[in-house]
């Protein structure tokens, strides 16, 4: 009889990165985004914006691409002759000369193409030069390690779990005030619930979200400032594309004023040289230069390593405050800062990177973005380890369950190297993930030694995070959508993934991996899918025995309870000694008579542990102890209980071991809370509990 494997967790992922430039790039993107930007004399046009902090390509919103000449002003683009920089026609573009006829003529007819590019290299060598002045002092300055993971971001990462405090400065100028209060700005970043701007929540919530409760992420505000000049002073549309020279002077202007405020900065959460994790200035208004001039939304240095008033600051984000709060840019750029996750879009802006499926790339709906990647929140987060597949026998078959927050596991299929594996998991259209293109097995291709600006799909040259597309077409990578109806695998679409499908299961250089993944099922909250060794066919009524994996590490917990009997003992609960019946009193017995009522047990460890199920022997005596008439499981998340998720079993059957699976927690306790049954008091002669 075959065993069906749920979710269990059976180690860390070990992470090790050899390039720095993943993790010291640090940007959110746009994606035809509008915008209206100021010409010299101050009217505002409108615009349509892709790109990040180091590069932006931008057109009129019917498609022709502008330029900024060299007085300031946005003008109709060409390109020159090797097609390396564009070029001002002359042309003062205003939104009433849209161009909008169909019939427009081609360059060759004298007319201007629409969506005039340049070329790659010359846009990820422009994109370079930025991002070199922006973070070059990252590598500078980090001390030398063989290990570059922990290099990058210098030591940006904190805990896995637990509090995350950061600052947020807000400043206005004398000619522009904020459009929302500095109340409305604080229940956006720390109110539970918050439903402002139809956010879904706030950016506290998004995160304690993804975490499954672990992270609880917070800001302390300050402000506002009112700057020394007028906003156009500092969002200057006349300096050099990249250079950030204004809004470098104003972030000083601003930590000076942050310095002589006298404000305590020593209880928000700093790094182990004393940096502070996550700095925001959220400035009125909105960015009106663009071509990453002035004040255009980016993460920088601040030079300066003295300490301002009990912590140093190092790295900040600056992003403007407009008429509208929206979750997805502070998010994003929070999982930069915060844990040091990867942009995971395509600088030179010729793929999609992983396109709508993650926080670290493009986003369908910014009140509403989807959770980090599982490369991001499980291998690099590391919330939920995950579930190595390589240690389960041909035809074991795998379930996956969803979670609309991001609170799931990923299965992992690994080979030899150490830096390329598959992540396996079931993504529904729920909660965070409601905006998803698509619906079902999602399996992810990573390359640690990767990078999601390099979309040739060659062994030397592909992406750090793939989404394997279900449909064959690699339309990510090719720039067609950041996806569609057929990226994920399920019964009666594409049920299979293996080293003769398209797309196949080989490594990047195109050797075997030996996943090869059969029997795919309908899409829903719980898939299953059937692993076979490579060159097998998936044996219909296998035995595999998974039993060795699912250790019982009751025997490393120290067990409490709310009430024991004097004459019975707690250590029984994981004395490791199986019972022959329910009244078996050859060995020691917990019981809690002549209690009734709630009734707790619990295991506490001393580290950690991903825990996925446990049995429980019941005692009964026939005299005052019997089975409970319900109970619940509980686990401690760092700060409160909470109940197990998804909890398949708790039986109350006598005589033998009453199994219950559930969602995997990884905690450093666990409880068992019993309501006795009519007069009787409970008793347990056995508890085993399953995980790493």
């Amino acid at each position: 009889m075959s065993k069906m494997i749920k979710l269990l967790a059976t180690g860390l992922a070990v992470v090790s990165m050899s390039s720095m430039t993943n993790y010291a790039v640090l940007a959110a993107p746009y994606n035809n985004k509008e915008f209206e930007l100021a010409q010299p004399d101050g009217t505002r046009v409108s615009v349509s914006i892709t790109g990040d902090e180091y590069y932006q390509h931008i057109e009129s919103p019917d498609g022709y691409t502008l330029i900024r000449d060299e007085n300031g002003w946005i003008c109709y683009a060409e390109l020159n002759a090797d097609q390396t920089e564009y070029v001002s026609t002359g042309t003062v573009y205003n939104t009433s000369s849209e161009r909008r006829s169909t019939d427009e003529p081609q360059r060759g007819g004298g007319g201007l193409q629409k969506h005039l590019k340049i070329k790659s290299d010359a846009i990820r060598e422009q994109a370079d030069e930025v991002r070199n002045r922006l973070h070059g002092n990252d590598f500078k300055n980090t001390p030398k390690s063989e290990n570059s993971f922990e290099n990058s971001l210098l030591d940006s990462k904190v805990a896995a779990s637990g509090d995350v405090k950061g600052l947020t400065i807000l400043v206005d100028f004398p000619d522009k005030k904020s459009d929302i209060s500095q109340s409305e700005i604080e229940r956006f970043f720390n109110e539970t619930g918050y439903r402002g701007f139809n956010n879904n929540g706030s950016v506290r919530d998004y995160y304690y979200d993804v975490s499954g409760g672990r992270v609880t992420y917070t800001n302390n505000l300050i402000g506002f400032y009112t700057a020394k000049h007028p906003k156009t002073y500092y969002d200057d549309i006349y300096e050099q594309t990249g250079s950030y020279a204004k809004s470098n002077e104003f972030a000083e202007e601003v930590f000076q004023w942050l310095k002589s405020s006298g404000y305590n900065l020593s209880s928000l959460t700093t790094d182990s040289k004393g940096y502070l994790k996550a700095v925001n200035i959220l400035y009125a208004g909105t960015p009106d230069a663009g071509w990453a001039k002035g004040l255009w939304p980016h993460q920088a240095w601040y030079p300066k390593s003295d300490y301002i008033n009990g912590a140093r600051i190092q790295k900040y984000e600056m992003t403007n405050i407009g008429r509208d709060l929206s979750l997805y840019t502070i998010c994003h750029e929070s999982g930069h800062m915060i844990y040091g996750y990867p942009d995971l879009y395509d600088y030179d802006g010729d793929s999609q990177g992983t396109g709508m499926y993650s926080l670290m790339s493009t986003v369908a709906n910014d009140k509403n973005p989807v959770p980090p990647d599982p490369y991001c929140r499980n291998v690099i987060s590391r919330w939920n380890l995950p579930i190595n597949m390589n240690e389960y026998n041909a035809g074991t078959k795998f379930a996956a369950v969803a979670d609309g927050n991001g609170n799931s596991y990923t299965y992992k299929w690994s080979g030899n190297q150490s830096n390329e594996y598959f992540l396996i998991e079931n993504l529904q259209k729920t909660g965070r993930y409601a905006d998803l293109p698509d619906a079902g097995l999602a399996i992810w291709h990573i390359d640690e030694k990767g990078n999601n600006s390099r979309n040739e799909m060659t062994p030397s040259n592909h992406y750090l995070v793939s989404l394997e597309q279900a449909d064959g077409n690699y339309d990510m990578e090719r720039n067609r959508n950041g996806g569609n109806r057929g990226d994920l695998f399920r019964k009666g679409y594409k049920d299979s993934f293996t080293s003769s499908t398209t797309p196949n299961s080989k490594w990047w250089n195109q050797s075997a991996s030996g996943l090869e993944i059969s029997q795919i099922s309908n899409a829903g909250s719980e898939m299953t899918f059937v692993q076979a060794s490579n060159g097998q066919n998936p044996n219909p009524d296998p035995d595999p025995d998974p039993t060795p994996q699912q250790k019982n590490i009751a025997g490393l917990a120290t067990p409490t309870a709310s009430y024991v009997s004097d004459w019975e003992s707690i250590l029984a609960l994981n004395d490791g000694i199986d019972p022959t019946s329910s009244n078996d009193r050859s060995g020691a017995v917990y019981g809690n008579w002549p209690e009734t009522g709630s009734q707790w047990v619990q295991y506490t460890f001393n580290e950690t542990h991903t825990i996925t199920g446990s049995d429980i022997y019941w005692f009964k005596d026939g005299q005052g102890i019997d089975v409970p008439a319900s109970y619940r499981m509980y686990y401690w998340d760092g700060s409160a209980w909470q109940d197990i998720k998804n909890p398949k079993g708790l039986g109350t059957k006598t005589n033998q071991y009453n199994t219950t699976t559930f969602t995997p927690v990884t905690t450093y306790a666990i409880s068992i809370v019993m309501e006795s049954k009519g007069t009787s008091s409970t008793g347990i002669l056995e508890w085993k509990v399953y995980g790493n």
